[in-house]
């Protein structure tokens, strides 16, 4: 699609409402941002996971949420931090440790979003940048409910990939010069992908590092519902 059918398509979208629920996960107060489409029916959902950063960084910010529903999408910020308490950037070792009760969060988080009347419940996938995006890998490989899975400067942890598991259509977005997740994290879950036969779209940024320029952001901002409109159950 050109720019300017992007730009048309854009502004002839309803307009999105924006609200804040919770849910319970492990007995903790679990914050969820909405970003519903106004027009009345039935959408696919989106979970959307921040990086090391929390709630701060640029992913997990209510323009790309606001944009991505106006595309015909359910989408969620998921306070996922708040399951373990987690209010600064955590360390190499934390995130190993506490990996497990974070996947069990997104894992009940589907199931909140699944009884909400907006939300197609066989329509779900999950976007994730860096941490995010090796919390959404591992849910897509080990979930039948992740319908797909979009992945920005992430993984996928080594004792899961091991195993060899088979992931639902995934989008792989990573600049060549990351050096907080090498672009070689990237390569392992396409190379994994071919050898399972799984659906995997690839696109590396070259002289990008982990945090991505904005004409960057531009592209990837184009490419997300483009590959959620082709992969997400075949909705397109």
């Amino acid at each position: 699609m050109s720019l300017f059918g992007s730009l048309a398509s854009f502004l002839s979208q309803p307009d999105v409402t924006k609200s804040t629920d919770t849910f319970s996960s492990a007995g903790k107060t679990i914050r969820i941002d909405r970003f519903l489409p106004n027009g009345g029916k039935t959408y696919p959902a989106v979970i959307a996971l921040h990086g090391s950063t929390g709630m701060a960084d640029s992913f997990a910010s209510d323009r790309p949420a606001r944009m991505l529903a106006a595309e015909g999408y359910a989408v969620f910020l998921l306070h996922y931090f708040d399951r373990t308490g987690t209010t600064d950037q955590p360390s190499p070792k934390e995130m190993h440790d506490l990996f497990p009760d974070w996947m069990a969060t997104i894992s009940d988080a589907i199931g909140y979003m699944s009884e909400l009347r907006e939300v197609d419940k066989n329509n779900t996938a999950l976007i994730g940048f860096s941490l995010g995006g090796y919390l959404a890998l591992a849910l897509g490989a080990t979930d039948a409910r992740v319908k797909a899975v979009v992945s920005v400067c992430g993984g996928m942890p080594e004792e899961l990939h091991a195993q060899g598991p088979k992931l639902p259509p995934t989008l792989i977005l990573h600049g060549e010069e990351d050096r907080s997740v090498p672009v070689a994290e990237a390569h392992k879950v396409r190379d994994l992908a071919e050898r399972t036969g799984a659906v995997c779209e690839c696109k590396f940024y070259p002289g990008e590092s982990h945090y991505l320029s904005t004409i960057t952001m531009l592209d990837i901002a184009q490419r997300i519902p483009d590959f959620l409109r082709r992969h997400l159950n075949g909705r397109g």
